[in-house]
């Protein structure tokens, strides 16, 4: 892949760190998980790929959510083929966790936590969010990373509620580096060869799970109104365990709204 001299990548040489995944850039694309929608359906891209863009014009979150990106911050969706060995459930935090283990590695912070179904957080700041869709034998894994732009350069709601890698350590990040640690780490995370091994990393997650123990709001697609209570952690199936006043109850869908540090509410 030629250099682009205006990217914020060194293309040629993420192309190597990207390997075996085969490498496409765009400058700006509206939402990288569309796009490798788009490609994967017209049978142009196949598994395992990077789509990875400078900026995105319209990034998707969970939902009805979207994810603010801007120049300086990694945007991209892994292609991947799924594997039999990984419950459905489990994709988005084996994923996040291997997004953890590569941005410990390079910033030395292990008070990065992981946040369920698909967060990655520094107490209460989003650092980097993830949107796992499924098509028939892939899996569409989309990553966003605060890098470089953080807090100060964000639009006014969201400053108080996220940071960056450049926030957390004072330093401007190498994004080539950023992105060809995490490809390390997602292709060796997916690549497990039995569900023992899933159930290995899921306790490792568990770990490092930052709303455990604290009183938390869940919205779950499938109930109304809001469920309130303690979180107790994550089961084996990677659901999400709360003791609410109506006694424990697990939660495969839904997003926590609000984590509190009071533990004595239920």
């Amino acid at each position: 892949m030629s250099q682009d001299l205006d990217s914020p990548y060194d293309l040629s040489r993420l192309e190597i760190c990207a390997r075996p995944l085969k490498l496409r850039h765009a400058r700006v694309i509206a939402s990288t998980n569309d796009w490798a929608r788009q490609e994967v359906e017209s049978g142009l891209i196949q598994a395992p790929a990077l789509l990875i863009a400078d900026s995105q014009s319209a990034g998707k979150g969970r939902g009805t959510n979207t994810w603010w990106s801007a120049i300086g911050n990694m945007a991209a969706t892994f292609v991947m083929s799924q594997n039999p060995h990984i419950p459905l459930g489990l994709t988005p935090l084996l994923a996040g966790l291997a997004v953890r283990r590569a941005l410990v590695r390079l910033t030395a912070c292990t008070e990065i936590g992981l946040k369920w179904p698909n967060d990655l957080v520094v107490g209460p700041r989003k650092l980097a969010g993830l949107l796992c869709e499924r098509l028939p034998q892939v899996d569409l894994i989309g990553v966003g990373v605060n890098v470089n732009a953080g807090s100060s350069q964000a639009p006014t709601d969201l400053r108080q509620r996220i940071l960056s890698l450049s926030d957390l350590t004072g330093n401007v990040w190498e994004l080539t580096d950023v992105v060809g640690e995490i490809c390390h780490d997602m292709s060796d995370m997916l690549s497990l060869d039995s569900e023992a091994v899933a159930r290995e990393r899921l306790q490792e997650y568990s770990q490092h799970h930052w709303p455990t123990g604290k009183s938390i709001e869940l919205i779950d697609t499938d109930r109304t109104p809001r469920i309130a209570g303690r979180c107790l952690g994550i089961d084996a199936q990677g659901r999400l365990l709360v003791k609410t006043e109506e006694g424990n109850q697990s939660f495969l869908t839904g997003t926590i709204a609000s984590v509190s540090s009071a533990t004595d509410a239920v």
